[in-house]
């Protein structure tokens, strides 16, 4: 398998002329350096700045003869030997007089006599300073010489790093070789469609997929036009990517992998350069599978807001799939959670002949995946994977393979040697209420109130619903959430009005029981607030959506006019929560019961609810 991020020829022509302009930049900078250099070295010399000579700069009245220097050594007139070469002396007076004096042992002795030639202050041994032409051109040299070493330097980083973003583009690492990424080692591994389960009405649709990618030849010779891309589209977690691998596993082609992501870069043009890229490299490894995951992130409807790169990144992907014959053997498949925001270019026929929807499993597909996943788990006996799938409803593959893990790493930290149901309930209590399970105490006034809450919803869903409740508890959570009831709803496609009805009844049998038990409805608390949510959610959709208010079949949303379904709604809450309180009342006995063994047991599973409304 491989990995590809894609070209870059634009992006590797604006970094040369980034490089270039850069390049020029810092010439620029080291020739005004020079010039200023040259102007200052000018600047001193008119100024009389630059050293001059000896008898101007001393103001060198004579040279001393032997006499002169011994009348002036033996008057202690000297002062001290200001400078020395190897030609001559330069002493000075105590009446600040300068005379030069041959430079010779005889002369050099007698003033160390006298103590003054240590006293020399400049230059001992030096040359002369006068300036001359040379240094002038010594000093532009050094800032020549300088100026070349900083832009072979600079070029060299420039060019090094040009080549590093390039390679990065492409896909590739150091000498050209494929760079190494993270999936790589996921991608190593041959996936079939034995893992993954839970789509069993897809793959039908799978194996013909797989069948054109090794066969073409079968489809072709009828006339067939293979497809040229499928989009899979459904919640999060519920299997897309691992379904686009198991296809290229089963066909044994290829797998290049990108995310929508990664095409969308602030350098205009870099998204469709790299689509050009990909799909050239693809086109060379066919027969294979081109899988872009997140496609909205680059796919959604063009012309929303400014996003000149995200629309140039889409046409060029809408050109590829156009650009290449079906017999190519490419097929592109895209992942997506947002089908509604994908361009209605991008979704025709003819580019993307499939759509196929990877919905959260059904109880069947929820025992598939539990007991593919258990396989690698130490399971007591007394686990039921029947039960567990019953109890999950709603939850994703993923969320299932981690239920099992999370209850293997609770098992592991109480050093069990199998995994049994308390460690599995106490994994879904975890993933349900978003927090660990904490203990009550002794002296919380609510605990009764919550465990009447929890029983109105029970004796509900019983009474009312053919959903199972697998558990009910009023053990509180660290998140703050004070009880739940766990229900398994029947497996259906379509709900009545009836169902819908209640369902609301359901969702209101917590306050219900609430204002039973305190006797009034003035001592309520705040605990049912979700359940309103949640019913007024279905009674918007049940007036509004669904046709089945007072009004008509008539879908809400679509009118023209301001249609308020607010005194509709709250007419129809107030009579399904009388019903509720008034089922309830009738059932007071077994409420009760439930409600006092929550106090004692603080959780209840099914078969003990059974027995309590029997």
């Amino acid at each position: 398998m491989y990995k590809v991020k894609g070209g870059a020829d634009r992006m590797k022509q604006k970094l040369k002329t980034l490089f270039t302009i850069s390049k020029k930049y810092i010439v620029l900078v080291l020739v005004f350096v020079c010039i200023l250099n040259v102007t200052l070295l000018y600047t001193n010399f008119l100024n009389g700045d630059f050293p001059k000579s000896e008898v101007d700069k001393y103001a060198i009245t004579e040279t001393l003869t032997r006499d002169s220097f011994y009348e002036l050594a033996n008057g202690k007139q000297i002062e001290s030997v200001v400078k020395e070469n190897d030609k001559n002396l330069i002493i000075k007076t105590i009446d600040d007089k300068f005379y030069n004096l041959d430079n010779s042992d005889e002369y050099v002795n007698k003033l160390a006599l006298l103590g003054v030639i240590e006293n020399v202050k400049e230059f001992k041994n030096s040359t002369d300073d006068s300036f001359s032409i040379f240094d002038l051109l010594f000093t532009l040299a050094f800032w020549a010489i300088l100026s070349f070493i900083v832009i072979k330097i600079v070029s060299f980083v420039q060019e090094a790093r040009m080549q590093r973003e390039i390679q990065a583009m492409a896909g590739l690492g150091l000498n050209n070789e494929p760079a190494q990424s993270e999936e790589e080692p996921l991608m190593i591994k041959k996936i079939t469609f034995d893992e993954v389960q839970g789509i069993d009405e897809l793959k039908p649709d799978l194996y013909r997929l797989v069948d054109c990618l090794k066969n073409p030849e079968k489809y072709t010779q009828l006339g067939a036009r293979l497809p040229k891309g499928v989009i899979f589209y459904g919640p999060p977690g519920t299997g897309k990517t691992l379904t686009a691998k198991a296809l290229a596993g089963e066909a044994g082609v290829p797998f290049f992998s990108v995310a929508g992501s990664d095409f969308v870069e602030k350098f205009v043009g870099v998204g469709a350069s790299r689509v050009r890229e990909l799909y050239k490299k693809a086109r060379k490894a066919a027969p294979c599978i081109v899988f872009i995951d997140e496609v909205d992130a680059i796919g959604s409807n063009r012309g929303e807001g400014y996003s000149g790169e995200k629309d140039q990144t889409i046409n060029a992907l809408l050109t590829e799939l156009d650009g290449f014959k079906s017999m190519d053997g490419v097929l592109t498949i895209c992942a997506t959670n947002r089908l509604d925001m994908l361009d209605p270019a991008l979704m025709r026929a003819g580019r993307f002949d499939l759509k196929l929807a990877i919905e959260l499993p059904d109880k069947k597909g929820r025992l598939q995946i539990l007991t593919l996943h258990s396989k690698n788990k130490r399971l007591s006996d007394e686990v039921n994977l029947e039960d567990l799938a019953k109890k999950t409803q709603g939850f994703s593959g993923a969320e299932l393979e981690n239920l099992l893990n999370e209850s293997a790493l609770i098992a592991a930290t109480l050093n069990k040697e199998f995994i049994d149901n308390s460690d599995l309930e106490d994994a879904f209590f975890k993933i349900i209420m978003d927090g660990n399970k904490k203990k009550r105490d002794e002296s919380d006034t609510s605990a009764k109130l919550v465990a009447y809450h929890e029983a109105g919803h029970t004796l509900a869903t019983k009474l009312l619903t053919n959903d199972g409740v697998p558990t009910v508890t009023i053990m509180q959570s660290t998140s703050g959430a004070g009880g739940v009831t766990f229900t398994a709803p029947e497996d259906t496609g379509l709900l009545s009005k009836k169902k819908l009805r209640n369902r609301i009844k359901v969702d209101y049998a917590g306050r219900a029981a609430e204002e039973i038990f305190l006797g009034n409805s003035d001592d309520i608390t705040t605990g049912a607030s979700q359940d309103i949510k949640q019913a007024t959610h279905i009674i918007k959709s049940y007036i509004s959506n669904y046709g089945m208010g007072t009004k008509g079949m008539v879908d809400v949303k679509q009118l023209s006019v301001n249609y308020d379904i607010l005194e509709e709604a709250t007419e129809l809450a107030n009579t399904l929560y009388k019903e509720t309180l008034d089922l309830l009342s009738e059932n007071r006995e077994k409420l009760d019961k439930i409600a006092l063994t929550l106090l004692d047991k603080e959780t209840l599973y099914e078969a003990e609810i059974d027995e309590l409304i029997k």
